[in-house]
């Protein structure tokens, strides 16, 4: 299995586009030990598990998971799926300058995947907004704006992905489960 997966090609990022998809590799990648079958995957997503398989292989075809193990259950195979890979980078170049292509559908997926969490956690309770509130329960959103030369905002990218390393490597199976969506981009509008 690989650390990081840097995601750059088409194919893959429409894989990943799919809030469904991207759900599954979440999942995965929060418990790297473990296996998952189609039925479990299904439960945990909420989906039927007819349709589940094809989430499946096309994950499977961009190699961002596999099957690690097999076991013949009442004749049947039952495949056990884990991640390929810890965690994923997006990369695109200045080669695809179309921001509606398949990477703004996966950074919308990402942004309404967690505006979704957070907002659900916000109205059940579960989530407090607020700096007091107990680190089990604790949201932090914030948005800044900043006029930096660019050598300076490449210092806060760095500093931010050792943070992102940071947060991915101290993942424990069983425990509580937080997410973190960072962006630092450009300003390309005032």
């Amino acid at each position: 299995m690989i650390s990081a997966r840097i995601v750059q090609d088409v194919e893959t990022l429409k894989a990943l586009a799919d809030p469904a998809r991207l759900n599954i590799l979440e999942i995965m990648m929060i418990d790297q030990a473990r296996t998952w079958t189609a039925k479990e995957l299904a439960a945990a997503i909420q989906m039927p598990i007819k349709k589940i398989y094809y989430h499946l292989g096309l994950l499977e075809q961009r190699d961002l998971l596999h099957v690690r193990d097999t076991a013949v259950i009442n004749g049947i195979i039952e495949k056990h799926y884990a991640a390929s890979q810890e965690s994923i980078r997006f990369q695109r170049g200045a080669d695809h300058p179309d921001p509606d292509d398949d990477m703004g559908t996966l950074v919308t997926t990402m942004f309404d995947g967690a505006r979704a969490n957070v907002l659900s956690g916000l109205r059940s309770g579960s989530a407090v907004m607020h700096r007091e509130a107990p680190d089990d329960k604790r949201v932090v959103v914030s948005y800044s704006a900043s006029a930096m030369s660019p050598e300076r905002a490449g210092r806060f990218r760095d500093a931010l992905l050792e943070v992102i390393e940071e947060f991915q490597a101290t993942s424990v199976p069983g425990a509580s489960q937080f997410e973190l969506l960072v962006a630092i981009a450009p300003r390309t509008e005032p």
